[in-house]
């Protein structure tokens, strides 16, 4: 008789779940996971209630993954218990349209509250989460935490029962204003987890370098892992009636991401506004994503809300599909990324132009000579409207962009990307 072979013990940690590409990011990886861990690998996923954009995170249902709210606070367990019966009863159970809605008042009020508890509990900077974490450490044979930040202790030292993997996506922080009075503190405590983590994995060679560079990491504690479609393709489901639902009239450039400083939301407007000028077009510019209703109350530069400019909000994932199948060109702005960032993937797979900054995350792999989308400098409105104009001025020429985009992104899949995390899950062990 042989020798058993040893299941591997993987506890997935992350008490922020950020509201953009890693909450997809995560799922999308964990569902790969399961199909290939076969009888060897086992996964426990630990997140709270509500991501960073105040978002209900339902449960994952998948083959050897397991699930585990992260409970802290005095209230934790009847938290834990009212907000299970508010999205598996009331928002979920058998109630009439009527009985539904009036229950589901008290609910939303409450719900808002909790929201907000939970966040203050978790940026605290107790440490809360990693304490509640410690309790359970033995169970695994490895941590692996897919955003990091905003963690940590801050007035004491963590240190990791088991093997720990981490994940450290732009470093915005590092180079950028975005996190306002919070840069200070996060450059900190990402400079310890750089020397707490047996492995780091970036999703591009450039902040990899960076990363090396800044926090004194040695190469061999560090993993380039390039990331494919779907990270957030494919998560996102399916809705009917999107446009109408947002009032969308037209034809449009649409961009989707938080309205944080590092996006440049403000270079999209502006230049999009002197492409209106520059070419006779009825096109609309389409923004999405949290806090983007904030940008109406800066300078639209004679954007007519409305016909010229909409802004969403926060849209629901089942819309984004459409959002995306019915744009013209996509757009994006940032100064700061991990690698590609979703919007750059989903235009691919939508089989979209991308219209991106020319930072060096994106060049790295999109290159300089216009073959699979044309970039600009996110700090210059005229230099994306001249992209813009490059664009819809030679839509023949778009297209071979669109084409060799779709061959490119097609080229790697995401059992690629699974399977060299899981390598470099067992190189540590």
């Amino acid at each position: 008789m042989g020798s058993k072979e040893k299941i591997i013990r993987v506890g997935i940690f992350d008490q922020i779940v950020s509201g953009g590409g890693v909450r997809l990011f995560t799922l999308k990886l964990l569902e790969e996971f399961s199909r290939q861990a076969g009888s060897r690998w086992r996964f426990h996923l630990m997140w709270p209630h509500f991501d960073s954009s105040n978002k209900f995170l339902t449960p994952p249902r998948l083959r050897n993954t397991t699930f585990e709210r992260i409970r802290v606070g005095a209230n934790s367990g009847v938290r834990g218990n009212f907000v299970r019966r508010a999205y598996e009863g009331f928002r979920g159970g058998k109630l009439s349209n009527t009985k539904r809605l009036s229950s589901l008042k008290p609910v939303e009020a409450y719900e808002k509250t909790l929201r907000e508890e939970e966040q203050q509990i978790f940026r605290s900077g107790a440490g809360l989460g990693l304490k509640w974490l410690q309790h359970r450490a033995h169970k695994f044979d490895l941590l692996y935490f897919p955003y990091p930040y905003l963690t940590l202790p801050r007035d004491e030292e963590w240190r990791p029962r088991k093997p720990l993997v981490i994940t450290l996506h732009d470093l915005a922080h590092e180079h950028t204003d975005a996190w306002g009075e919070m840069t200070g503190s996060l450059q900190s405590e990402v400079r310890r987890w750089a020397s707490l983590a047996n492995l780091v994995i970036f999703s591009s060679t450039y902040i990899q370098n960076e990363a090396q560079r800044i926090y004194e990491l040695p190469p061999e504690r560090t993993k380039r892992i390039y990331l494919t479609p779907p990270a957030s393709v494919g998560s996102y489901g399916q809705a009917s009636g999107v446009l109408a639902r947002y009032g969308i009239k037209t034809d449009y450039v649409f961009t989707l991401g938080w309205a944080a400083r590092h996006k440049r939301v403000e270079t999209i407007v502006e230049g999009f506004a002197l492409f209106k000028k520059r070419m006779d077009t009825n096109l609309a510019l389409v923004v999405a994503g949290p806090l983007t209703e904030t940008i109406l109350s800066g300078n639209l530069h004679g954007l007519e809300v409305g016909r010229d400019l909409l802004s969403l909000g926060y849209v629901n994932d089942a819309d984004i599909p459409e959002l995306y199948r019915h744009a013209s060109a996509v757009v994006t702005a940032s100064i700061s990324e991990a690698g590609f960032n979703s919007m750059i993937f989903d235009a691919m797979y939508y089989e979209k132009p991308i219209i991106c900054s020319n930072i060096p995350q994106f060049v790295e792999r999109l290159g300089t000579n216009d073959r699979l989308a044309l970039t600009f400098d996110p700090y210059s409105p005229q230099s994306l409207a001249d992209a813009l104009c490059q664009h819809f001025g030679n839509l023949e020429e778009a297209g071979q962009r669109i084409a060799e985009a779709k061959k490119f992104i097609d080229s790697r899949a995401l059992n690629h990307v699974a399977r060299e995390y899981l390598e470099s899950f067992e190189s540590v062990l």
